[in-house]
This record gives C-alpha cells, structure tokens and sequence, in this order.
C-alpha cells in the first residue's frame, strides 16, 4: 500500500484478478530420420521445405526424412523440427565428415578442413589455397560441385591475428569448418603451400543398414534429442520399419504427455490380417511382444507412393509426413479436437497412390481394433478414413479426445504458473476458478466441447471442498475440472422407409 503524505489526487494502478489463459500450439510437427546433411542429433526448428533442404539437404537413397518433410508441407504443416540420425557402432556414429589436412612446406600438417556436417555430399566439396610468395597470409577458396561457393582473401594461421583463418571461417561458412596449426614450419612458417583444388574425401551419411538398431531412432541422437523443446506436438520416425520403434516412440509421448505419435505399419502389410497381427502382436511374427494399447498414438496402414525426383518414378514411402501435415492443417483450420480424417480434413496431397486398396470388408475388420485405413476414394483421392488412437480404453477411443485433452492441460499449466507462492486463499481459489473458466468458455465456443450451454459443457470447481485444511497445510491448491469433449461422427445412420402411395406423410 502505498503512503501518502500530503494532500492531492492519487492515481493507482490495481492488478487485475483476471489472468487470460492462452491456448498453447498443437500443429509443430517433430521428425527423426537420416538426411544428406546437417547436425546429427539437434532438434532444428524447420519453417518451410527450402529451410529443410538447405539445412539438411534433398532427396536421398535409402532415407525418407526429406520425402516425409515435403509431405508435411505439401499437406498443410506450417512448422516442424528435425532430428537427424545415424547408424551407431560401439565406437559412436557411423556417419563420417569429408576431410583434407593441408601441409606446410615441411610437410607438416597446417591446415585441417572438414565439411561442415557428415554425409557424402562433402565429398563434392573441394578447397584451394592462394597465396603471394613472400606474404605469411593467404586466400582460401570454397568449391562445390565444381563451382565457386565462398572465398576467405588474407586469412592466416595466427590465434592472436584479427585474420586468423578460424575466426573468419568457422562463424560464417555454409560449408566447411577449419582446425589451423599455428605450430606448422616450412619455408614461409605458418603459412600452407599452394594447393591447387584439393577434394574433401570419405564423407559417409551413416546410413548402415547392417548396423541401424532402435536406439539410433529413439536414444540421444533420436527422440531424446527433444527433451529440450516443449513447442512439440505432432511425432514421428519416417525413416524406421521397425515395430517395437513405434511402440517405443508411443511411449516416449506419453512420458512426456504433451505430444501425440504418428505410428506406421511396416512396408509389406497387405491385409487387413497383417495389419491385425502388427497391432495386436498377434501371430507366428510377433511372439512375445505387447499389442499396441495407449492414447498417445494412432497407427496408420498402407504405406504410400508418391513421386521420386532421384529417378523421375514413384517411391514407396511411410504415410507418416502427410498424415501429420494434415493433422496440423486441420488444427490450423479446425481445431484440435477435429478429426484429421475424411474427405476434406483427411484429403492426402502429393500421394500418387496407397501400396494396397484395403476393401470395406477389410475396413471393417481393423476399425473396431482401432487401425486407421487409408483408403482411395474415387471422385475424391486418397484419405485418411480412420481417427482412432490405439487406446484400448473407450474413454481414449478418437485421436481428437486425446489430443484436446493434451492441449487442455498444457495450456492450463502454463496459464496458471502465477499461482505458485500465492496465498492459499478463498480469494485465490475464485481466482483460479474464474481464469479456467474463462479460458473453457473460449473452448466450448470453437466446438470442442459438448453442450447448449457451458454449464453442461464443462465445469470448475475450486472451493473448500477441494482445499480442506490438511491440503492446505501440505501447500496445495487443488481444482477440479471436467469437460464434455466433442466425438466424431464415424457412423452416420440414415433410417429410410417407404410409406404406401398416397398415405399423409408424417414427421
């Protein structure tokens, strides 16, 4: 309170007790596979396909990161951040840097330069070294792919020199990264000799297939390379056919219970009971290991061509990139509790078609175990025609349910953290009771949320019945919420009849 000594008028401000809770974002895609380059276990925030081909590069055998990434796009995903990965020896990753170590005039080594990230494309890389017979400075000169990409005029190889070759080079190039040797002796002492066009040799992506095991998709070079980022929604690993990966990746969301993963079927499930026994660990195949059972992922059959600009032919990739792109679309459009699935919302673009046209007959045998069917439509194109989460829990049936939850949740966490310290009080209850209400009353309005009016939509209750003394005393504040969620229409059940003719029609 403030103190006043003299007369006048006094103008205060006063805080108010309404704190707006915001929605937090639902549609950020996250990806972990094997790219041409790029860091190798940093999760990278990508905005649009040219950011993800100048971080990571284009199209390459033998991995389906990019055509994932492109998928994302070309469906209407607005952001994503990627993992890159790497098959893993005992000895570390089995990705590998183009390399060339200049020397000095005694042959000794002078000047190391390494491609900026692992991965054959180094290879193309090549680097000259210019300079005057007499100066201790010299010019450095990037090639790639044969043509002139950068160019570094009077660096040396001095620590203590506003030209070392380090300080000018490792900041700022798109390509290479270089070690000097101030220690190197020659003829003209720290200076390397002329080298005209050295290639970068032995640049490998890491790709290893002997060599690939889960843990290079889902340990610190994978999905754990996420643990910083909390702006994640939307998981998953184009690039791994291995099913106890989409289990493990299912249950890194529901760890961390604010993402939601996009799981996939191998490449060779044809029928509706090979999809069956994948997700039911059913069969001769999948002896020993668990069914498919939470409401942290959905899983999703067939896998998809789509066009292949390596060989000007269609490639038989995971769903999982478009699947995601239109989840984040529908978010965008819709709202999260909307089911990305359907003619509109589930509409795959940029897919040329589905490895297998499951029938109705098969679609009726994995919806009720809760496989989502791609399915081509004629007059349409190729959709999604399934929302479920692989939850045995009727409660956690659609993917909508658990995903509002999660954005629900989420976004009441980190809408409420002013309250920790605060007195625990009747006032602060009222507070924390009208701020949730409010930020629900915004919910139910978009649709989300069952109910003519918002009392039989959701309801708040923070009160002394949920705050007895003994509560109080342990230092805890406890609300209570609950929230009619919005299910999709999945059955639509017209009940025709014919009446006689001439009879009055009734209503």
């Amino acid at each position: 309170m403030p103190e006043y000594l003299s007369p006048g008028v006094y103008v205060e401000e006063i805080p108010s007790s309404v704190k707006p809770i915001q929605g937090v974002g639902t549609s950020t895609g996250a990806f972990v596979g094997f790219a041409e380059k790029g860091p190798i276990g940093e999760a990278i925030l990508i905005g649009n396909r040219g950011e993800f081909f100048n971080q990571f590069g284009g199209f390459i055998p033998n991995a389906d990161l990019a055509y994932a990434v492109n998928l994302f796009f070309e469906n209407g995903g607005t952001r994503c951040y990627v993992v890159r990965t790497c098959a893993h020896s005992s000895t570390g990753r089995l990705a590998a840097l183009s390399t060339f170590t200049f020397q000095d005039s005694a042959t000794d080594d002078a000047l190391k330069v390494d491609a900026h990230s692992p991965g054959t494309w180094g290879d193309s890389l090549a680097i000259s070294i210019e300079h005057p017979a007499a100066a201790p400075a010299f010019r450095l000169v990037v090639f790639y792919r044969g043509e002139q990409v950068e160019s570094y005029d009077s660096v040396d190889l001095e620590p203590n020199s506003d030209a070392f070759v380090e300080l000018l080079v490792n900041d700022v190039s798109a390509y290479i990264r270089v070690h000097a040797n101030p220690d190197s002796i020659g003829t003209l002492p720290g200076r390397p000799v002329v080298d005209n066009r050295r290639s970068l040799p032995g640049g490998s992506n890491g790709i290893v297939t002997a060599s690939i095991a889960d843990s290079d998709f889902t340990g610190l070079d994978g999905l754990q390379s996420f643990d910083p980022i909390d702006d994640i929604n939307i998981v998953g690993i184009p690039d791994s056919a291995s099913r106890s990966v989409m289990l493990l990746g299912i249950n890194y969301c529901e760890n961390r219970r604010d993402c939601f993963f996009i799981a996939h079927a191998t490449d060779t499930v044809d029928t509706a009971a090979e999809a069956r026994d994948f997700k039911q660990a059913t069969g001769s195949e999948y002896v020993g290991q668990n069914a498919f059972n939470s409401s942290y992922g959905a899983l999703y059959v067939p896998w998809i061509n789509v066009p292949d600009p390596l060989t000007n032919k269609s490639r038989l990739v995971s769903p999982v990139g478009a699947v995601a792109g239109r989840y984040s679309q529908t978010d965008i459009r819709r709202g999260v509790h909307k089911a990305p699935a359907g003619q509109e919302d589930g509409l795959l673009r940029g897919v040329l078609s589905l490895r297998k046209q499951l029938s109705h007959a098969e679609l009726a045998v994995l919806n009720p175990i809760n496989v989502n069917v791609l399915r081509n439509i004629t007059g349409v194109g190729n959709v999604i025609w399934g929302a479920r989460t692989v939850s045995a829990d009727p409660e956690f049936r659609y993917v909508g349910t658990r995903r509002l939850l999660l954005y629900i949740e989420e976004s009441i966490e980190e809408g409420t953290q002013w309250v920790v310290f605060e007195p625990n009080t009747p006032s602060l209850w009222r507070s924390i009771e009208r701020n949730i209400r409010a930020f629900l009353r915004v919910v139910w309005r978009t649709g989300a949320l069952f109910g003519e009016t918002e009392d039989r939509a959701f309801y708040v209750k923070c009160d002394a019945e949920t705050n007895p003394p003994d509560s109080i005393e342990e230092g805890k504040v406890i609300t209570e919420i609950g929230v009619a969620i919005t299910k999709p229409a999945e059955f639509v059940i017209f009940r025709i009849s014919q009446s006689k003719a001439g009879a009055e029609i009734s209503e």
